[in-house]
């Protein structure tokens, strides 16, 4: 495996992608968006889990939920220094588990550049933590996270006229 600023020789999509953004990842906090009563209350008494993202499937659920890719050290209990990097929704979690891993080494029909790298840039310190939310819901369990928490690898977010000075 290639170390962090290595392009590796053995993934072509992987390498064309580092070469273009080695190391650029820009992010915008917005806490006045982190308070939605909305939020707190959809996500009030639900149960998260989380796994370290790696190359062997765990036993995830079937089942229809939210999920996030976050970053940290995880050292030290230092678990409130991690960055929420992406945030999901599947209609089957262990598949969509299984999707990131072909994403990660450049396979799959369509690999995404933001996802691709952050898949390998930050490997050993990603978790993915999901809850269980029925399929109705989705979407909008979805949007509360993403449009509130603004994580840097969603690019569609809807923050018009949510901000304020």
């Amino acid at each position: 495996m290639a170390r962090y600023g290595e392009v590796p020789a053995d993934n072509p999509i992987l390498a064309d992608i580092k070469a273009k953004r080695e190391g650029l990842y820009e992010f915008r906090l917005y806490p006045q968006l982190w308070s939605s009563p909305e939020l707190a209350a959809y996500y009030k008494g639900r149960k998260w889990q989380a796994v370290p993202f790696t190359t062997l499937s765990p036993a995830l659920p079937a089942s229809s939920g939210i999920y996030m890719f976050v970053v940290g050290p995880y050292c030290g209990n230092l678990k409130d220094h991690s960055y929420i990097f992406y945030v999901g929704k599947a209609t089957n979690i262990r598949k969509r588990y299984a999707e990131y891993l072909k994403e990660k080494a450049g396979k799959g029909a369509n690999p995404r550049e933001q996802i691709v790298l952050f898949l390998n840039d930050f490997e050993g310190y990603l978790h993915f933590h999901y809850t269980l939310v029925p399929k109705v819901e989705l979407t909008h369990a979805e949007a509360l996270l993403k449009d509130n928490l603004t994580p840097v690898a969603n690019t569609q977010l809807e923050l018009k006229g949510r901000l304020t000075a």
